[in-house]
């Protein structure tokens, strides 16, 4: 008998024993939206858009992000995937996170896209299953997310792969729903057959010798992801096809013995639609023109501090740090915080700009309520994005800055471009950290990835999960709630873990169809963050693949051991892909939050500073052994 005939003989045998738990898989599910494992390429328009219209809510803002959601041209790259049964499953027969790497795993989420170079590979993830339902999913459901700082693939066909290894409760194999027994099969009803084509990525895959076969799947789900990262490149393009920013009132400070500061204005290209503070959907939406570019809505006056370390010009003019700050900052934050004064020390000139929605950018309006913006999907997704178009801005005022005063004229080196972003500043910095091809090193403190995690558990300087307990209106709000994963979803083109593997591990093409080089990234975390959470700073430290540096607080994290990467000593140089990619655990200073360790523990700092400045006098960045 062959081996499709015997799974239905043991499927209708299973029919009969009540202990037998069957995964649920129909194909024309309707208002039982989860019956039909999620996310889901059968869950699509005819022109391919997102079909949505019967995913469960129950909250009018969850609401509006799916309507939004509805125009995105895939899944997302870090939510949760769901799939139902109509019994328990033995806890015990489902991997954790390295085991779902493994042949015989019994779930999986492998990609299986024809026109991948990475087809077959398996990207670990986080698998619970849940009795008790919400009330937006009924109960006996199994959550699986791509580990932390796994982020999947952009424009790229997955499968979460469900095999007869997983046990119900009775501790017999989970059987196939009639449906999908019929679309692993041949023939069918036009549902069936337009399924199986759906499908036919997994189905090849499982053709191929050496893994499953089709008998040994019980339920699957194959979906598409979504583009994200190219709006990177679409703001940048429009930043330097627009007139170059030209600074105007320019003002020199007195010098002190480190450097000395200009302030002074320029106009910038805004490309969020409506009026700040983007109160209603669609207002603060980016849109992105046929010809590829980033559609410019309005020129913005924007304020600019700078600061040049004491002595002499190098010849090829300073080299320059792009300083983002963080919520509830300005301009000036990089003197307060002393930055400037460190990276002045490496022989670094700074520039910084007032963020997104702050200082006379949005005038009488709240940063912190305004920048996250719980109200306006649009908004809250895109600010983050209106913050990379500002670093391009930057960088194209320094090309054509020149500033003469005391008998020096400064200039800037754009082979020597760097970024340096402190927690808001790490969330708008990663775009333009991954696709500015002049920039070479970047330095990230509070950087926490992973939109969920961060609403899970940011405290500070809003109560966040206070404001997603209200607003989600489905318990429990954890890392399964399939309204995070909805937001996570829309989120996707800004969020900074999707940024992170492009710095070092994979870096993008260039304008031009080159390659660009791999990034020198140093991350810092402090223990413990309320702002960013530790969870998402680890997760971009994961994303990004970078090594651990050997400290007194040092602490193993689960996912960089996944990635193959170490806890190792200093001097760090050129340990990933050609590049350093190091991340420096301390704990905080008595009194503060971890979330400013790169400026309250020395150390901290002194590795920042002299990570940028190593690699401006060498050419090669490096985490040096400080004191």
């Amino acid at each position: 008998m062959g081996r499709t005939g015997l799974l239905l003989v043991l499927v209708a045998a299973g029919a009969c024993d009540a202990s037998t738990t069957t995964a649920l898989f129909a194909v024309s599910a309707g208002e039982t939206f989860y019956d039909l494992p999620y996310p889901n390429d059968l869950r699509r328009h005819a022109d391919g858009r997102l079909d949505l219209s019967l995913l469960p809510t129950n909250s009018l803002i969850v609401d509006q992000v799916r309507a939004a959601a509805e125009t995105l041209d895939g899944f997302g790259l870090n939510a949760a995937i769901y799939a139902r049964f109509d019994g328990g499953l033995d806890p015990a027969s489902l991997p954790d996170a390295a085991g779902s790497l493994s042949d015989t795993s019994a779930v999986y989420l492998v990609n299986v896209d024809p026109d991948s170079p990475e087809r077959g590979q398996k990207t670990p993830i986080v698998v619970t299953f849940r009795v008790a339902g919400t009330q937006t999913l009924d109960g006996n459901h199994l959550v699986c997310r791509p580990y932390p700082g796994f982020p999947l693939d952009e424009a790229t066909t997955y499968a979460l792969v469900i095999t007869r290894r997983v046990k119900g409760d009775g501790g017999n194999s989970v059987a196939a729903a009639s449906d999908l027994t019929s679309v692993v099969g041949t023939g069918g009803d036009a549902a069936i057959v337009h399924a199986r084509e759906v499908y036919q990525p997994l189905l090849d895959l499982l053709d191929e010798p050496g893994g499953d076969e089709r008998d040994d799947v019980v339920s699957a789900a194959v979906f598409t992801t979504q583009r994200a990262t190219h709006v990177a490149p679409a703001l940048r393009k429009a930043v330097f096809a627009a007139a170059a920013p030209v600074a105007t009132d320019v003002i020199a400070t007195p010098p002190n013995a480190m450097f000395q500061l200009f302030t002074g204005a320029y106009t910038a290209p805004n490309f969020q639609a409506g009026d700040v503070p983007y109160r209603n959907t669609p207002s603060g939406e980016i849109k992105i023109g046929s010809d590829g570019a980033a559609i410019i809505v309005r020129s913005e006056p924007m304020r600019f501090a700078l600061t040049v370390p004491a002595g002499p010009v190098p010849g090829a003019g300073w080299p320059l740090v792009i300083y983002s700050h963080g919520t509830g900052g300005s301009y000036t934050s990089f003197l307060e915080d002393q930055t400037a004064g460190l990276l002045a020390a490496e022989g670094l000139a700074v520039i910084s700009t007032d963020q997104v929605l702050h200082g006379p950018r949005n005038p009488g309006g709240n940063p912190e309520l305004d920048f996250f913006n719980f109200g306006n999907a649009y908004s809250a997704r895109d600010n983050a994005l209106q913050g990379i178009a500002d670093a391009f801005s930057q960088l194209r005022l320094v090309h054509g800055l020149s500033i003469t005063d005391a008998g020096r004229t400064h200039t800037f080196d754009r082979t020597k471009i760097y970024f340096f972003g402190h927690s808001q500043g790490g969330l708008t910095g990663p775009g333009f950290v991954a696709f500015e091809p002049s920039l070479t090193g970047a330095v990230l403190s509070g950087t926490a990835g992973l939109l969920y995690v961060n609403l899970l558990h940011k405290t500070k300087p809003l109560d966040i999960p206070s404001l997603v307990q209200t607003f989600l209106r489905d318990e429990p709000v954890d890392e399964n709630n399939p309204g995070l994963a909805l937001l996570q979803m829309w989120v996707e083109r800004s969020d900074p873990v999707n940024y992170a593997p492009l710095m070092v591990r994979k870096p993008p093409l260039g304008e031009t169809g080159t390659r660009l080089a791999p990034r020198n990234i140093f991350q810092t975390e402090g223990f413990t963050d309320t702002y960013s959470p530790n969870l998402g700073i680890e997760a971009f430290a994961t994303a990004l693949g970078a090594d651990i540096l050997m400290l007194r607080d040092t602490k193993p994290i689960e996912g960089v051991t996944l990635r193959g990467r170490a806890i190792v000593s200093a001097p760090v140089t050129n340990n990933v892909n050609g590049a350093t990619a190091a991340l420096g655990q301390y704990n905080q200073q008595a009194g503060s939050d971890g979330h400013f360790v790169v400026f309250d523990i020395p150390a901290a700092g002194q590795h920042a500073a002299k990570f940028l400045g190593t690699l401006a006098r060498t050419g090669q960045a490096t985490v040096v052994q400080v004191p």
